[in-house]
């Protein structure tokens, strides 16, 4: 086949035009086998060039995906399989990436277990779930999350708490104490931590709960007197999470 052009395009590539085809390579892959000095390349030569630009593509590809930030093993693979590379060149490219020592899963667990310390409100269940979802062993992960002072998750804790009890003052403190207890476990912080915060929480819930028996005689007094509203409102404030033994119903 004779080489008829070449043209420049972006990433360090080149499209060659054939006198019967049209490919696209690497820089690097045409300089390594002489493709500038040649005129005419047979099938053979041609098929070697593009399994090497197939390669080096996947680890070129491999690359610019790292420099975003570190990555595990789990995520490159799925990431070149979704760009359609089989399953062999794949665990070449992997091999490749982990002999230049840039897939690394104790400073890939370091840096996101700081991060998610220092960025977020994640208790250190929740980041060891989401290490173990990205392909990293449960032996690195604990190595390093179990040397961390817990005292650094319960001052979050205590944060979260606050800032919390904060935008729920109109709420009763059962209500608030459940909503908390199902949030932080969520965020994959301790029990006996949570329980231990959340058993320390005082809150005054005279006020909030005069203004939740308003509403509610507003709403049930239309169609209730007597007893029977009296019931309403109270079933209504328990509901809420209110204790409401000293409530005293005034028509």
């Amino acid at each position: 086949m004779k080489i008829i052009k070449y043209k420049k395009m972006s990433k360090g590539r080149y499209k060659i035009t054939f006198d019967t085809n049209e490919v696209i390579l690497y820089e690097d892959i045409i300089i390594r086998n002489n493709l500038l000095l040649l005129k005419d390349v047979d099938l053979e030569t041609l098929e070697q060039v593009l399994k090497e630009n197939r390669e080096y593509e996947a680890y070129d590809i491999s690359l610019s995906y790292i420099e975003v930030k570190l990555r595990t093993e789990k995520e490159i693979r799925d990431y070149l399989e979704k760009k359609g590379f089989d399953l062999f060149l794949i665990d070449e490219t992997i091999n490749k990436l982990r002999r230049d020592n840039l897939i690394n899963e104790k400073l890939y667990s370091e840096a996101f277990i700081n991060d998610k310390i220092n960025l977020t409100t994640w208790g250190p269940f929740k980041i060891k779930r989401t290490l173990l979802d990205l392909g990293i062993s449960e032996e690195v992960i604990d190595n390093y999350l179990y040397k961390i002072d817990t005292n650094i998750f319960r001052d979050k804790l205590v944060k979260i708490v606050g800032k919390k009890m904060t935008s729920m003052k109109n709420k009763s403190l059962y209500i608030i104490k459940n909503k908390l207890n199902n949030d932080l476990f969520d965020l994959g912080y301790d029990k006996d931590m949570i329980n231990e915060v959340l058993s320390r929480l005082e809150k005054d819930d005279s006020e909030s709960m005069k203004k939740e028996a308003s509403k509610a005689y507003d709403k049930y007094s239309k169609k209730y007197s007597g007893k029977e509203l009296e019931m309403k409102i109270k079933n209504h404030l328990y509901k809420k999470g209110y204790k409401v033994e000293t409530f005293d119903f005034v028509e």
